[in-house]
């Protein structure tokens, strides 16, 4: 009998042995499933303009609301147009009703540059509060002609007696019933990847329970609806394009425990700006903490990589900045394993700390955090750049409010805050501050890192 449970102890432990083998040693099951599907993980595409931004913090209302500045006067001026109205809106909805949450705003953008001579702009958003069954979709789309500068509908590109053709398309693929949808169906359209993309918006022309819905004529049938002069074959163009920068492999900095130390974080990007903030920290020293957005990351993934490779920390800043307790749990899960996986399949870095957009979190949220082993980071120091817009301002907070242990909040995504940085840094640093990563600040005088906890300053051990 002790032979035979001998036996059997020594194959479970071969068994256990082998089963540790097969998982990845940085990936526990849950992120090795959303591993599986991060191919499938829908980003933006940002390929001609510079990221704008407009945010909000509101006590009625949270906004973020991204858009390019192409430098097209017509198309920027329309654009900003529907943004202003949009917020208008909600601020008016919200003021109105009484909410257990904020509402939220949220509106990001695809740009298209694949013709060499249509631009197009795709607006995609969401309008939620506490008293709505499901969030509000809304969907505008800008195109224009680079060369003259002109706003264009899609009848300007159409062929003729092919906007029938089209509006046939949609009506078979969707079983649109045109006696009670009379509206446009072309209305929102942009081109994209060699092919026109018809967008038709929650609730406009399908049930509420449809969702929006994309139809993406392929690249021959798009050349047969589109003038011959607007469908030859496309210019690979990416005015967008990230720029390339040769990493420098950090060296290991010893922390003094005994000296002043703090954190610099930056939510929102990486951006356009990012590679210059790491030249910044580059030229004077220290390392800061990045909190990305998941759903960018395809469009800055060497940006990305850099980041890790200097030495600096990636933090998770959600998916596609969801105000978490506007969201059932499940979506959060979602927001923050998304973002985790798609770092660790560019950078091969597992990422386990997460900064909610907009601060947002409440006890379920902690508790989530805990079952899938991430911990929560916030700030004790604001440095409303995100409001000001402006260096000298951006400077001025951080230096008035610096102290040993704090963790300071900054955006990226903002020009005018990396240009603050080339005073910032050196500063600080002058003022006998070491710059640290959030872990590092949180450990190095012998605290732990806890599992759901939220951080809003170093704690010591």
């Amino acid at each position: 009998m002790k032979k035979t449970l001998c036996i059997l102890l020594v194959i479970s432990i071969l068994l256990l042995a082998g089963c540790s083998k097969a998982e990845p040693e940085t990936a526990d099951a849950l992120l090795s499933d959303y591993l599986s599907r991060v191919e499938s993980f829908e980003g933006v595409i940002h390929q001609y303009g510079e990221e704008e931004s407009r945010v909000l913090f509101g006590e009625k209302l949270v906004a973020t609301v991204l858009f390019p500045e192409t430098g097209i006067e017509e198309l920027d001026i329309a654009i900003k147009k529907y943004i202003d109205d949009t917020i208008a809106s909600a601020q008016v909805d919200s003021a109105s009703k009484e909410l257990q949450e904020s509402a939220e705003l949220l509106i990001a953008y695809n740009s298209y540059f694949n013709r060499n001579d249509v631009v197009s702009v795709e607006l995609k958003g969401t309008y939620s509060d506490s008293t709505l069954a499901h969030p509000i979709d809304m969907t505008e789309t800008f195109s224009a002609d680079i060369e003259s500068g002109k706003l264009l509908k899609i009848d300007d590109l159409l062929k003729k007696g092919k906007r029938e053709e089209a509006e046939k398309k949609l009506i078979d693929e969707f079983g649109i019933d045109r006696e009670f949808n009379p509206g446009d169906l072309l209305r929102c359209w942009v081109l994209a990847e060699d092919s026109l993309k018809i967008i038709l918006t929650r609730g406009e022309f399908l049930p509420m329970s449809d969702g929006t819905k994309t139809y993406t004529f392929t690249q021959k049938e798009t050349k047969e609806l589109l003038q011959d002069s607007k469908a030859d074959e496309s210019v690979a163009a990416n005015q967008n394009k990230e720029e390339t920068t040769v990493p420098v492999e950090a060296e290991k900095v010893n922390i003094d425990i005994n000296k002043p130390m703090l954190a610099l974080t930056f939510d929102d990007g990486p951006s356009a700006h990012t590679q210059r903030l790491l030249d910044i920290f580059k030229k004077y020293g220290g390392k800061g903490t990045f909190f990305v957005l998941g759903n960018t990351l395809d469009n800055r993934k060497e940006t990305l990589k850099r980041i890790a490779f200097e030495g600096h920390e990636i933090g998770n800043h959600s998916w596609s900045h969801r105000q978490f307790t506007n969201i059932d749990i499940d979506e959060v899960k979602d927001q923050i394993m998304m973002t985790r996986a798609k770092i660790y399949d560019i950078t091969g870095v597992d990422c386990t700390i997460v900064r909610p957009p907009y601060g947002a979190c409440n006890d379920e949220i902690r508790a989530l955090g805990k079952e899938i082993g991430v911990t929560f980071v916030n700030w004790s120091v604001d440095t409303l750049d995100w409001k000001t817009k402006n260096a000298d301002a951006v400077y001025k907070e951080i230096i008035k409010d610096a102290g040993d242990g704090h963790i300071i909040l900054c955006h990226d995504l903002h020009k005018t805050t990396v240009d603050a940085m080339e005073k910032v840094i050196p500063a600080l640093i002058g003022e006998g501050y070491q710059l640290v990563t959030v872990s590092e600040l949180l450990t190095c005088r012998g605290g732990e890192i806890e599992v759901g906890r939220m951080y809003y300053k170093q704690v010591e051990g």
